[in-house]
């Protein structure tokens, strides 16, 4: 459930002493924390409150993309109250689409450069996942086939899904970095293809699309390799949804995961 605002509008003040509400409401989207939207003064913000600790990192690399013009720009936070505030970012009409701008806007995040953060584990991660889902031996040979690709690694948002990408008058922008981190660029090209349930087909043509528009050669094995990952974000996404007993979202995930794993 919601904050309630007498609870909310005390934290608020505790982290941002000159805040002066005009408007405060629960957003319905966000899973793992909760959004609000703010109006303080004549400014308009997405109030975010973390379950967990704050992601400083994360926001720190959030507010330098942001000047970039990629992600949703940090204003404020709080490490105490776990709350942040985020320029509140008005969406265009269309909905975000897998094109050529988005994949661009990707490739730019993936040229960023942020040594403050670490590396993202992808196999002590599927060990945590194969046991949720007694699936440890199909995890384990994810592993294996991970080790034979040559690594790509890169800053990556790691938490692709449609809800964290808006589509704006001046083009895509991510939101939500709290899972950011380096990671092999190809676990955010397997996000896409899960989020906007690309078949095998569609999700080559993908991979083609974005080599050709960074301008760099696509390695002879990238094929395989984004349907290994592909299958690795699919077993990490439907565990994360049933530790968290969100089962709506778990059986179309199983569908893809038949599909790419065939």
């Amino acid at each position: 459930m919601p904050l309630c605002n007498a609870q909310l509008e005390g934290l608020l003040r505790q982290a941002f002493e000159d805040v002066s509400i005009r408007t405060l409401r629960p957003l319905d989207k966000g899973l793992s924390n909760k959004n609000y939207y703010l109006e303080a003064g004549q400014q308009s913000y997405l109030l975010k409150c973390y379950s967990n600790a704050l992601p400083t990192l994360a926001l720190d690399a959030q507010r330098q993309l942001a000047k970039i013009g990629v992600a949703q720009s940090p204003v404020a936070y709080d490490a105490h109250t776990r709350l942040a505030l985020f320029d509140f970012v008005t969406q265009s009409d269309e909905a975000i689409r897998l094109n050529g701008a988005l994949l661009t806007r990707l490739h730019t995040l993936h040229q960023f450069a942020f040594p403050e953060i670490g590396h993202l584990s992808l196999n002590a991660a599927l060990a945590e996942a194969g046991q949720v889902l007694t699936q440890s031996a199909y995890a384990a040979q994810l592993c294996s086939k991970l080790a034979q690709f040559e690594a790509d690694i890169c800053f990556c948002h790691n938490d692709l899904v449609r809800d964290n990408i808006l589509a704006t008058a001046q083009g895509p922008v991510f939101i939500d970095f709290e899972y950011a981190q380096y990671n092999d660029r190809y676990f955010d090209l397997a996000a896409l293809c899960t989020s906007f349930s690309q078949t095998v087909h569609q999700g080559n043509a993908m991979l083609g699309q974005y080599y050709a528009l960074s301008g760099s050669a696509m390695p002879a094995y990238a094929q395989d390799k984004l349907k290994c990952y592909v299958q690795v974000y699919l077993l990490l996404s439907i565990a994360w949804y049933q530790q968290r007993g969100l089962e709506q979202y778990i059986r179309p995930l199983w569908v893809q995961l038949k599909v790419w794993r065939g």
